[in-house]
């Protein structure tokens, strides 16, 4: 054997040593493309979760603006001035000014609810108009805006104090009182499987009843104001 030449041992060892590697290249490989769609998916996955729940946070970001903005308006037609506003566990209704793109603009009743096909829809109609009953059931001829798909339950609860018991805490229903809520809170479940969240959303509405305020339709104000 001359020098410098390679048994035909170390030429196998060295074809082995080859082989080896290129099988090792090859799994890196493999593991390499899995890795990256893996990745792709994931970030897919959770480019969809965002958009969907950015449809949770614009439900959420209408429906306190219109809480917080709720006008103190009271009723007289039932014996006593009594603040305008129903709130039951499975919705609510109270006067609020119209969307911020479309202020100024005459006020608005609206009412919160839970359709029969799992939406959860915000009715409206101006305070001006003849065509519906501002206190009849039903939403026939209301406008409506849908916040959210895939709504399996609503609950609605508000804070603050009434009689008989006079104490500040949370409760099933606010009909008839004197005054607002201090708070109210909205709870929304999701159909099964929907990975979306619903964080319990809780407003504090921005202003207090006014015994004496009588609503002009036209400007939203109490009469003489």
């Amino acid at each position: 054997m001359r020098r410098g030449e390679l048994s035909p041992g170390a030429r196998g060892f060295a074809l082995v040593e080859l082989l080896v590697s290129l099988g090792l290249l090859a799994m890196l490989a493999v593991m390499l493309a899995s890795g990256v769609a893996l990745a792709r998916n994931l970030a897919s996955r959770a480019a969809a979760d965002g958009a969907q729940n950015e449809t949770i946070v614009t439900a959420q970001a209408v429906l306190r603006d219109r809480l917080e903005t709720l006008v103190p308006g009271a009723r007289v037609d039932l014996g006593k001035p009594v603040a305008d506003l129903r709130g039951t566990p499975e919705g609510l209704s109270f006067f609020a000014p119209p969307p911020p793109a479309e202020r100024p603009g005459t006020l608005r009743r609206y009412r919160l609810r839970q359709t029969p096909r799992g939406q959860l829809m915000l009715y409206s109609t101006p305070d001006v108009t003849r065509r519906v009953g501002l206190y009849a059931p039903g939403e026939r001829g209301w406008a409506q805006t849908p916040l959210l798909d895939g709504v399996a339950g609503l609950r609605v609860d508000y804070f603050g104090s009434t009689p008989p018991d006079n104490q500040r805490r949370w409760r099933g229903q606010w009909i008839n009182q004197t005054e607002p809520p201090e708070l109210i809170r909205i709870r929304v479940a999701l159909v099964a499987g929907d990975r979306r969240q619903w964080p319990d959303m809780i407003v504090r509405p921005a202003v207090t009843i006014n015994a004496a305020c009588r609503i002009v339709p036209t400007t939203g104000k109490c009469a003489g104001q």
